[in-house]
């Protein structure tokens, strides 16, 4: 009988992806202190060692994850502007909806709260990191297309597009961690196509000249 083929052995090519996105669930599953690295190899059918051929550390390891996430979910959402059309108004509520909609899957829900919570004490290197690649880089875009609602007059001139921007995405990234303890704090609890459709009218209905809906 033929010796079993490990699972490295089979796809060695998918091996740091395979890695990248294990450590994701699992350190979003259990928090960063609390994983190790075993856990994490055992998950993939490697050994430890085979971290650390990719991977200098565990922190090494969870700010790559977090990278190679934050690359999942901008390049389709870099992509969805490039490939615009209609008004900006159109464009900000598909921005929101594919950040945070329904293609937000349980693992990227579950890492807003890892991060949210202990990363930035435990880690505070990575957690800068992951400011700067995730939120920033969001509400950059946001506030590139609420620039262009102002200079074409889809927009109020006298919007700031940082501001309205930091804090719809941050707003929104915080109440969606907080939807990890809506069974046990019931009152925090809200349904998440509510909570981005809602926002993105309140935001639209300030962007508008005059508060008047436009299509």
């Amino acid at each position: 009988m033929p010796a079993k083929v490990l699972k490295w052995e089979r796809r060695p090519e998918e091996r740091p992806n395979e890695l990248l996105e294990a450590a994701l669930r699992i350190f979003a599953e259990r928090g960063y202190a609390n994983t190790r690295l075993e856990d994490i190899a055992a998950a993939v059918g490697v050994t430890k060692g085979t971290i650390y051929h990719y991977f200098e550390t565990k922190e090494d390891l969870l700010r790559q994850a977090i990278e190679h996430n934050h690359e999942r979910v901008f390049l389709p959402l870099e992509q969805g502007i490039r490939d615009r059309k209609g008004p900006l108004s159109a464009t900000i509520r598909l921005f929101l909806r594919r950040a945070f909609g329904g293609n937000m899957d349980q693992t990227r829900q579950s890492v807003l709260t890892l991060l949210v919570q202990g990363v930035a004490r435990e880690v505070p290197h990575v957690y800068q990191r992951w400011l700067e690649a995730g939120p920033a880089r969001a509400w950059q875009l946001l506030a590139e297309l609420v620039e262009e609602g102002k200079a074409s007059g889809e927009f109020r001139k006298d919007v700031d597009s940082e501001v309205a921007a930091r804090v719809t995405i941050s707003g929104l990234i915080l109440q969606l961690a907080w939807q990890q303890f809506g069974k046990g704090a019931p009152s925090v609890a809200i349904d998440r196509d509510q909570l981005i459709d809602s926002t993105s009218e309140f935001l639209l209905h300030g962007l508008r000249s005059g508060g008047r809906s436009k299509q």
